[in-house]
């Protein structure tokens, strides 16, 4: 009975131990910040970051995430999970992080808002949104930026920086980012109006797609003509909007043998190499869901024409020049596929 308790304890015990912060950043965040902060997809969290963000700033970043951008949101980790991959980021540099005071800058907009036009927009934007289309891989950034600059405007951003950050920042810089000191250019109250101004940035409105098709996971339409001739008609109407037709498989194809694959499911695969490398310049990760393709199954006497929605598909990932992509090419395998069956 004395040794039952005693594991019985033990069990109790290691079930409440402490998250490990490596195998969580490991999990979470090294995918796009690389394994000891590098940075890649995600910003560098280099010692000179580090030490111009609080610990409070990253928490509600792992929180909030930013929305529209790369970054996800893990709502989902417990305080001490947050707390322990903050840990373990802070154990590369070695030092604590700043503490900001959480007090409201006393900015005034109207003074803030010339300022942030004459200083910040050529790398922020005249949105807040960042210099440039997409996220900081290839195309959003000059050559003299080693990170794309910070989306201002991001509700992500705006909920995780305290003003006091945002004036520290603006008043020092950040050498890794290219983004220089302001000390000897404003005063510390043109800071705080610029601070003011930044915290009135929104960002647009995300374009959706076609309501008709809004939250459904693919586009069908019945086909009034058969098999073969349906096949035809969407190759041609591929053909006629610029794509490449890659040769058509058996959706079956290398999923069962040979002789029992349906003959009357085709996948037909297509792809326009120029806006190929415009998306992965956007977001790299959709060359998971890449080439684009479209179904022509026959069955139960009716002949159907199916494609995966890409403008439900491209919200997953959380970037909202991607989503603007994809209700475009909504339009255009839309029309494709209307072409076809008309």
């Amino acid at each position: 009975m004395k040794y039952m308790s005693l594991l019985l304890l033990f069990l109790s015990l290691a079930s409440h131990a402490a998250p490990d912060g490596k195998a969580l950043y490991e999990e979470k965040c090294s995918v796009c910040h690389s394994y000891r902060g590098e940075g890649g997809i995600g910003l560098p969290l280099t010692k000179e970051i580090l030490s111009q963000i609080s610990d409070d700033y990253i928490g509600r970043t792992i929180r909030v995430g930013r929305p529209g951008r790369i970054m996800p949101s893990f709502n989902t980790l417990s305080d001490a999970q947050v707390g322990a991959i903050i840990r373990y980021i802070r154990s590369w540099s070695g030092k604590p992080g700043p503490v900001f005071k959480a007090i409201k800058s006393k900015g005034n907009v109207a003074r803030g808002k010339p300022l942030y036009k004459k200083h910040c927009v050529r790398c922020h934007g005249q949105d807040g949104s960042g210099e440039g289309p997409g996220t900081g891989v290839t195309q959003s950034r000059e050559r003299s930026f080693m990170v794309m600059p910070a989306a201002l405007n991001n509700p992500g951003f705006q909920q995780s920086a305290s003003d006091a950050m945002i004036h520290d920042i603006v008043l020092s810089g950040r050498k890794v980012g290219g983004m220089p000191s302001f000390k000897s250019k404003l005063t510390d109250q043109e800071i705080a109006d610029v601070v003011a101004y930044v915290r009135t940035l929104e960002p647009p409105a995300p374009k959706q797609g076609m309501e008709e098709w809004r939250g459904k996971p693919a586009y069908i339409m019945e086909s009034p003509y058969d098999f073969e001739t349906t096949v035809e008609n969407v190759k041609q109407a591929l053909t006629g909007a610029n794509f490449r037709i890659f040769p058509p498989r058996y959706l079956e194809q290398g999923l069962t043998d040979e002789f029992s694959v349906n003959t009357r499911q085709i996948s037909i695969r297509f792809c326009n190499f120029k806006e190929l490398y415009h998306l992965l310049n956007i977001d790299p990760r959709l060359g998971t869901v890449l080439p684009c393709r479209i179904n022509v199954i026959e069955r139960d006497g009716k002949v159907l024409v199916i494609s995966a929605n890409v403008a439900q598909l491209a919200t997953l990932f959380n970037n909202q020049e991607l989503s603007e992509v994809g209700v475009l090419m909504e339009e255009i395998i839309l029309s494709v596929m209307e072409e076809a069956t008309l």
